[in-house]
């Protein structure tokens, strides 16, 4: 019993996160709008100055390099944060109806293979393009460091990790399916 009020738990707790992240997705979508198309608007100053969010690593500059305010670069940002946003959202409203289906319900149902499959898929598909642009982003600010005495190695190869994380989510659905086709056949044979 209290393992089902974890699960109701954690689904409304799921919710909760999507609306506050939500929330945050009007606000970067607002700044990086001022700022790619209204560059010279009181709201675009506001938001001055700019500092991109990276996954991995903190970068803080005295003064503001001129890439940071390149169109292309807030472009490339955008499309960075948007994919990590929608990722995000979908990943907890998906995860949300899995819990709260197990809540109700069961695991062993169809519903839930498909929540799995599109977790999978969402993962592959959404979490690899965020994190390979995230890198891509990442590495051309690394370019305006002007290290003399060191070099910095970093790894573009991070996308990898949502690919494997999305086929194994795929795997599992798979896997899921078996095991439902099995309960199923047993509840009818009882």
């Amino acid at each position: 019993m209290k393992w089902k009020f974890g699960f109701n738990l954690l689904s409304k707790i799921c919710l909760i996160l999507f609306y506050v992240i939500g929330l945050l997705f009007v606000f970067t979508t607002l700044e990086h709008v001022s700022l790619i198309w209204f560059a010279d608007s009181a709201l675009a100053e506001s938001f001055r100055p700019y500092e991109p969010i990276f996954s991995y690593i903190q970068l803080t500059f005295q003064n503001q390099p001129d890439l940071y305010d390149e169109k292309s670069f807030l472009i490339l940002s955008f499309i960075s944060i948007s994919t990590s946003v929608l990722f995000m959202m979908l990943f907890l409203w998906f995860m949300r109806k899995l819990l709260k289906n197990i809540y109700l319900k069961s695991l062993f149902l169809h519903q839930n293979v498909a929540i799995i499959w599109k977790l999978g898929v969402i993962t592959i598909v959404l979490g690899t393009v965020s994190t390979y642009i995230d890198e891509q982003i990442t590495s051309r600010t690394l370019e305006l460091l002007k290290i003399t005495n060191a070099t910095i190695q970093y790894s573009t190869l991070n996308y990898i990790d949502t690919i494997i994380s999305g086929f194994v989510l795929i795997l599992i659905a798979s896997a899921l399916k078996y095991a439902v086709n099995a309960v199923e056949e047993n509840e009818q044979t009882i």
